[in-house]
């Protein structure tokens, strides 16, 4: 899954976080309960996080860095989705990950 301009793990009441990475989290986390393996990828926005974190049984957090690792303007983003989807691809290439199917946001 790409979530490309929120953290389902941010917290929430800060700026750019409430329904999109709600939505994302809980989709997640029902397709993990339901014995799917969901990798969710989203940009980094902090270097000191880790890298990739489970957080539901089959579900992890893998934070991608593209652009600078600093919270941006939405209208931002996309100026970084290039070097973004070319990081997933990387990773994905790496890990020897295999996907059946891309959902994404925004």
């Amino acid at each position: 899954m790409l979530s490309v301009h929120t953290c389902p793990l941010a917290a929430l009441g800060g700026k750019e976080t409430g329904g999109m990475n709600v939505y994302v989290r809980e989709l997640s986390r029902e397709l993990g309960r339901m014995g799917f393996t969901v990798d969710v990828f989203t940009r980094s926005q902090d270097p000191a996080i880790p890298r990739v974190v489970e957080f539901a049984p089959g579900v992890r957090v893998v934070h991608v860095p593209a652009g600078p690792e600093a919270p941006m303007e939405r209208e931002r983003i996309a100026e970084h989705l290039d070097e973004l989807v070319d990081r997933v691809d990387a990773w994905r290439l790496r890990h020897a990950a295999e996907y059946d199917l891309v959902h994404a946001h925004y």
